[in-house]
């Protein structure tokens, strides 16, 4: 560990003032306690990480501890970061209080084992690169270890979701997730698949406050986490959702594809285009007919000011379906980089897909009194003589029983109970393919999960995240004011399996080239489109 912090700072091109109070040993060890004891309480994996990974919380402390002397509250807050990302849960994590962001004025992204550029802020200097060119060494390190060390600040469900993020902290590195460097920088860069290289010098670009190095003084708190999709109003609030973890790796969403309604895809010049926003829906023709391709990011729509609007969002997404089931023999649904949310949004979408009743997503939840507390208050706000109150209610009890049985966690059952759900009337018939990733977690892992449970969708791409459970945000850590969100449930795929660390795999692999990145996903769309007509007859 003494070594992958060394890796880390020696990226540093030039010092950062900190204030000079530091946490002593017995504050540092007082917040692994703490965390430690958190855990053991409160994380819903907790056993399922121990049984099925090997992951001993107090195995971890030792370790950790062990790593405290001599450390500065900077190694210190990175510590605690690495401890939490042991876990491997991308629901998992612990953030630095700090708004500080340094950027070398280009994002990367991870494709094919490779890290490329993705966007560029704006020519500066000698920075004549493009989109798709190969960062290859930072300071004379090389880019991939660079990425391989910063991946193991983010706890992930898959091996390969945390290489991606590990690639788009190259570049750009917020110091809530991982060390911040600052000063100029020696890029070097391979001239798309040329065998031109070459290096360039920049400055780095940094803006929010820098690490504060003093101990948490009472009252005092950290940069609030973002307040989407976190604050649950109803029991509709209640969300599977990767977002915050998401933000938190890239802050400026907009430049990322992740969540986002639009598409990376080409549209056929002779589509007709039924929505571009807030999502897109197209149908084109083919040999065997009209097919149809629907983009959904995500299953918590707000808007600008943070109001959900699911009843809206549906009736769009009804709309869009109906008219896909009117002119279309075949649908492409791309949920690629979907970052979840609402389950009951979620369920309800699935049922225009669906053509059977369904079971709704199974739970294993923490069956404690604090667990009991909290669904119980959720109850008590739900109007009288309403099913949602009714089967809330089985759920409730089922809480009480085990934790007064002295349980770890509760049976599977559904959020509102075991009642099968019905399909939407009006719904999709027709073929389907969906494509998944490995940046679709959480709701992004459900969702395809029930298509392809109940048989509806094939799906294509790679496996997704493995986000198997719902998030809640816990205390601050008392002296350093790290900021700590916990996995509190286990969730289940219609086949049994647990989607924490397995996600759901696709029928047809597919992995993302270059050429993809570059030239709109043309060969993607090509692979998508020949296995959909294999299943329309």
């Amino acid at each position: 560990m003494k070594r992958v912090l060394g890796f880390l700072f020696v990226f540093l091109l030039s010092p950062i003032t900190f204030a000079d109070e530091q946490l002593s040993l017995e504050q540092k060890t007082a917040d692994i306690d703490q965390l430690v004891s958190l855990i053991k309480s409160a994380y819903g994996p907790r056993d399922y990480k121990k049984y099925q990974l090997g992951i001993d919380v107090d195995q971890l402390r030792e370790k950790y501890v062990s790593l405290l002397a001599g450390t500065t509250n900077r190694e210190f807050y990175y510590l605690v970061l690495q401890l939490v990302a042991e876990f491997k849960d991308s629901h998992f994590s612990a953030q630095v209080p700090s708004t500080h962001i340094s950027s070398l004025g280009f994002t990367t992204e991870w494709v094919d084992g490779k890290i490329l550029i993705d966007t560029i802020d704006q020519p500066r200097g000698e920075f004549y690169f493009e989109r798709g060119d190969e960062v290859l060494a930072i300071n004379g390190l090389p880019a991939q270890d660079i990425a391989q060390e910063l991946a193991l600040q983010r706890g992930s469900g898959f091996e390969q979701t945390s290489k991606r993020i590990g690639a788009r902290l190259v570049s750009f590195r917020p110091a809530r997730v991982a060390p911040v460097p600052a000063g100029n920088a020696r890029v070097t860069i391979r001239r798309g698949t040329s065998d031109s290289i070459e290096t360039v010098e920049l400055e780095g670009i940094e803006e929010g406050e820098k690490l504060d190095e003093a101990p948490n003084k009472a009252g005092q708190q950290g940069e609030p986490l973002s307040p989407r999709f976190r604050e649950r109003r109803t029991l509709r609030d209640f969300d599977l959702s990767i977002r915050e973890m998401m933000e938190s790796v890239t802050p400026h969403m907009e430049r990322s594809y992740q969540c986002s309604g639009a598409t990376r895809i080409e549209i056929p010049q002779d589509a007709t285009v039924l929505m571009e926003w807030p999502f897109v829906a197209y149908f084109h023709p083919t040999e065997k007919g009209n097919v149809g391709y629907l983009r959904i990011p995500h299953y918590s729509p707000e808007d600008e000011e943070g109001n959900r609007l699911y009843d809206e969002r549906f009736r769009q997404y009804e709309w869009a379906i109906a008219k896909l089931e009117e002119n279309t023999v075949g649908l492409i649904i791309d949920q690629d980089h979907n970052c979840g949310g609402s389950v009951d949004f979620l369920e309800q979408m699935a049922g225009l897909f669906l053509r059977q009743d369904y079971l709704p997503l199974q739970f294993q939840f923490l069956a404690s009194k604090s667990e009991y507390l909290e669904f119980k208050g959720w109850l008590d706000s739900e109007p009288h003589n309403t099913l949602t109150r009714e089967f809330f209610a089985e759920t409730v009890e089922l809480v009480k029983k085990h934790w007064l049985l002295g349980d770890f966690l509760t049976p599977k059952i559904a959020f509102l109970g075991n009642h099968k759900l019905k399909p939407h009337p009006r719904g999709y018939t027709k073929p389907i393919v969906m494509l998944i990733d490995e940046m679709s977690g959480s709701g992004g892992d459900a969702f395809p999960a029930m298509l392809q449970g109940y048989g509806r969708a094939k799906l294509l791409g790679t496996r997704t995240m493995g986000a198997g459970g719902h998030v809640v945000d816990a205390p601050s850590l008392n002296n350093s004011g790290i900021q700590i969100s916990l996995t509190k449930s286990l969730f289940y795929r219609p086949d049994g399996v647990a989607v924490e660390n397995n996600g759901v795999a696709p029928d047809f692999p597919y992995t993302i080239t270059r050429d993809d990145f570059i030239y709109q996903y043309r060969n993607y769309q090509r692979f998508y489109l020949k296995k959909l007509l294999e299943l329309i007859p």
